[in-house]
């Protein structure tokens, strides 16, 4: 596996870079923003952490073009307890984030999890084709249509939707969504899940679909025929 890391503190870097590179995975270094967003690799990599403390181009930034011109996990590292960097982050595209100090273990566990996610196994039943109306989704793809038009959903909002269509018309919990899309228990935080049904609903509508995902409040969401 190959991740681009954009990180301009060298002894975070280099320590968490060698805990990677012993997992087994291939890592790109990028120090700075600039440099992250004109990486050879950005486009090729499976997944991307990303500092929002940079210098020059801020992670926020780079974390938006990223999403331009990929549909791969991001993952942004922000200061323990800044909600107000996780929230932004998540609503320029990232799909998970990750609080300083981490240790190289933690690190890579949260990764492989994110990634394992992200490889659906396609002779499993869960991953057959789900069609509602001129709704489809593929899951051994990871496609989603709409009256035949392609809809381009990240990989988690991808999951999200998929749990959403499995279980309709039923209501889906955050904590099922947090233990089904993102793989957490008490690791998970609510934050992730209101972010991405957000902007889920916004890619809908913006192919016309309206009033099909639906919050019921103080409980979760449904997706509706």
């Amino acid at each position: 596996m190959e991740l681009l890391f954009v990180e301009d503190d060298a002894r975070i870097r280099e320590v968490l870079t060698q805990a990677l590179e012993d997992d087994g995975f291939t890592v790109h270094v990028a120090t700075t923003g600039e440099e992250a967003v004109a990486h050879p690799s950005a486009t090729d990599v499976d997944l991307a952490i990303v500092d929002l403390r940079l210098p020059g181009i801020d992670g926020m930034e780079v974390v938006r073009h990223l999403r331009q011109i990929s549909n791969s996990p991001i993952v942004i590292l922000t200061a323990h307890g800044d909600s107000n960097d996780v929230v932004v982050g998540l609503e320029a595209g990232a799909d998970d984030f990750l609080s300083k100090p981490i240790s190289g273990r933690e690190l890579v566990a949260r990764l492989r999890a994110i990634l394992r996610r992200s490889s659906p196994d396609e002779s499993d039943a869960k991953f057959q084709p789900i069609t509602m109306g001129t709704l489809v989704l593929q899951p051994s793809t990871n496609e989603f249509t709409i009256d035949g038009v392609p809809a381009k959903l990240t990989r988690t909002e991808f999951g999200v939707l998929q749990q959403l269509m499995t279980k309709s018309p039923a209501t889906v919990s955050r904590q099922e969504l947090l233990e089904t899309v993102w793989g957490y228990d008490y690791l998970g935080d609510s934050r992730l899940v209101d972010m991405q049904v957000y902007r889920l609903r916004q890619k809908l509508e913006a192919h016309g679909v309206r009033d099909k995902l639906l919050t019921v409040r103080a409980v979760g969401f449904r997706f509706i025929e």
